[in-house]
């Protein structure tokens, strides 16, 4: 179990998918990225790609953000962030899909949706994920104006020379890449 850490869902708790795929980002880590972004979270809309739990999510909705949209390929999981947005009773706020990221958000772009925040956290051993989101991201225009795109890894990641903001943070086995567009 896990628990959302603070705003209007405080301790809280949400399940993690069981499967061996999805490693949900720790509290710890949560505390701290939280922190970081502050009141970005604020009234943002956010795109929690490779969701897992959807803690990331839920963690910012729970602080404030107006409305999530949450992808995850794995059914296990998917049935995982449903069933933690009928818990936190958020069905209003959300939009939760499964399937390939790829078609996801070329699906999005048709419905001109921007994003104020995107949290990228796929299966370590799919580096490249973050580059092919990435791309889509920018060729679809999904991303808001100063969009946080923040990246979750197993290792540092290079800095990607279309932004214009980075910022590093390592916390144990995981590492964080934030960065930041101005468009």
């Amino acid at each position: 179990m896990l628990r959302i850490i603070a705003g209007k869902y405080r301790h809280l708790l949400i399940k993690a998918p069981e499967v061996t795929t999805t490693r949900p980002t720790t509290d710890k880590v949560r505390e701290a990225l939280m922190s970081i972004i502050g009141e970005k979270v604020i009234d943002a809309v956010i795109l929690d790609l490779f969701a897992g739990s959807g803690a990331l999510g839920l963690e910012s909705l729970s602080r404030g953000g107006r409305e999530c949209y949450f992808l995850d390929k794995n059914f296990k999981a998917y049935q995982t962030i449903k069933n933690n947005i009928e818990t936190l009773k958020i069905e209003e706020q959300t939009h939760v899909n499964k399937g390939d990221f790829h078609t996801y958000l070329k699906s999005l772009s048709d419905k001109n949706i921007k994003f104020d925040i995107v949290y990228l956290d796929p299966p370590y051993k799919f580096k490249e994920y973050y580059q092919g989101a990435v791309d889509l991201l920018i060729e679809l225009d999904l991303l808001n104006k100063d969009c946080l795109i923040v990246k979750e890894s197993d290792e540092e990641l290079n800095e990607d020379e279309r932004f214009v903001y980075h910022k590093k943070y390592h916390y144990g086995i995981v590492y964080l890449l934030l960065e930041r567009t101005l468009k």
